[in-house]
């Protein structure tokens, strides 16, 4: 049964979220050094760390998210990522004492706060922290509450001098250190591609 109190914190929190995200673009828009986008990410992920039975096991089937993402030029090369992630993992828990499957899943929203250095004009390299907030873990499975770190290669190409596609193969490490307890607990490291596009403001 869902605890009222965390739904009442999960809705606060979003809330709070989307207000603050709300005024940071609508505070960039007279600043053309300033691209925002949309992108579909999909990729694979491991859970690491297990604190459980060795009778317990999690086999992830599909994990994809979709998100909005603010770009600022800090430099001719060098450039500031933030934005709004929403990441859904389909979980398969595997249970062999005794022998049952339970299909449930684990939704990440992240705050990722990056920075982005161009090789050339369509080759970056990004990266930095992941500020994860779990959003409706299983009982198992501690919770993804914390701060990660991310990498990523990507290529970008620009139609004009408005919109731009682009690619971001990356890894994500998350929850490395939780919000909730300094023990160590069970996180999920993530590696997929994000799939986007920009309009310069």
């Amino acid at each position: 049964m869902i605890n009222k109190k965390h739904m009442k914190q999960r809705f606060t929190l979003i809330i709070i979220l989307l207000f603050l995200f709300g005024v940071s673009i609508y505070s960039q828009k007279v600043n053309k050094k300033t691209s925002v986008g949309v992108f579909y990410s999909v990729s694979g992920a491991s859970l690491e760390n297990l604190e459980q039975s060795s009778s317990l096991s999690f086999s992830v089937k599909n994990c994809s998210g979709v998100g909005v993402n603010v770009v600022h030029n800090l430099g001719r090369k060098v450039l500031l990522e933030s934005g709004l992630e929403y990441t859904l993992l389909d979980l398969k828990q595997i249970q062999t004492l005794p022998a049952d499957t339970v299909q449930t899943n684990l939704s990440l929203l992240e705050i990722p706060i990056l920075g982005r250095f161009y090789f050339s004009q369509n080759i970056f390299v990004n990266g930095g922290l992941l500020f994860d907030f779990d959003m409706n873990s299983t009982s198992v499975i501690a919770s993804q509450t914390g701060l990660g770190l991310t990498v990523g290669l990507g290529a970008v190409y620009n139609f004009n001098s408005v919109f731009s596609i682009y690619a971001n193969p990356y890894v994500k490490a998350h929850t490395l250190l939780s919000f909730n307890s300094f023990e160590q607990k069970e996180n999920f490291v993530e590696y997929g591609i994000r799939l986007g596009v920009a309009y310069r403001l």
